[in-house]
């Protein structure tokens, strides 16, 4: 963590947060325009726009009136589930916002992403290893170890399987459990940021309400967003200057 933007203590209010977390945003959304206007990649420019801003603001605005709410809905005498509910709304929109943010990072910075090559398998003759494969499953088919649907599940999932690992992962179709993967992978946090990142995927996918998960409190969620403006500020500060002359 970086400790001159912030060092991992709670220091704000419900509401002061709350301002924070837009004025952040807003700081944030206007910085990433601004220097992307100026990169030579088209892609970068065509990914982060006006329109792809406006919408990461609206949706950071709403998780602001939910932390705004959180001190009343922490304290009052609400119904446990209208209570969970509420901070499961405010996860989901956490979590939405934190894998946008890194993707973005990474949509800034497309060409140095291209060349991780991530999650891809370099050198892979398609043919040669698929095609035995195949030939394989239908020999089980042809000795009645598999029957003709079998096989054709298990043929669908390898030619899936490699396609997904043979061609270029899109930076905003990568999900937040791998994009925290692959800055681990970068060394680009530090352990305790990846920490904090964990917590918000795993909060986030309390979505899956048939399973019993823990989300945690209303602290846990207002330490949270305290990390996403911290977030933000770290994007901010990754960004080149732009040049002098541009001005």
């Amino acid at each position: 963590m970086n400790d001159l933007r912030w060092n991992g203590e709670m220091d704000y209010g419900w509401e002061d947060l709350a301002e924070l977390i837009r004025s952040t945003c807003h700081r944030f959304a206007n910085t990433m325009l601004e220097t992307t206007a100026f990169s030579p990649n088209a892609e970068s420019r065509e990914m982060i726009s006006d329109k792809c801003m406006t919408r990461f603001e609206s949706i950071t605005y709403i998780l602001a009136d939910i932390v705004e709410q959180g001190y009343h809905c922490a304290s009052e005498d609400a119904t446990a589930g209208a209570q969970n509910a509420s901070k499961l709304n405010g996860w989901i929109l956490l979590g939405s916002l934190t894998e946008t943010t890194l993707q973005m990072f990474l949509a800034f910075y497309l060409d140095d992403y291209k060349k991780t090559k991530w999650q891809q398998w370099e050198d892979f003759e398609t043919a040669k290893v698929q095609t035995p494969i195949i030939d394989c499953i239908n020999g089980m088919v042809a000795t009645n170890i598999l029957t003709a649907d079998q096989a054709k599940s298990l043929k669908t999932a390898v030619k899936e399987k490699i396609k997904e690992h043979t061609k270029e992962h899109q930076v905003q179709k990568v999900m937040l459990d791998e994009l925290i993967q692959l800055y681990q992978h970068l060394d680009l946090f530090d352990e305790d940021e990846i920490l904090y990142l964990k917590s918000i995927q795993s909060s986030r996918n309390g979505i899956h309400s048939f399973q019993e998960r823990d989300i945690g409190n209303w602290e846990d969620l207002r330490y949270s967003a305290r990390f996403f403006c911290y977030l933000l500020e770290w994007v901010i500060d990754h960004l080149p200057d732009i040049p002098d002359e541009c001005y």
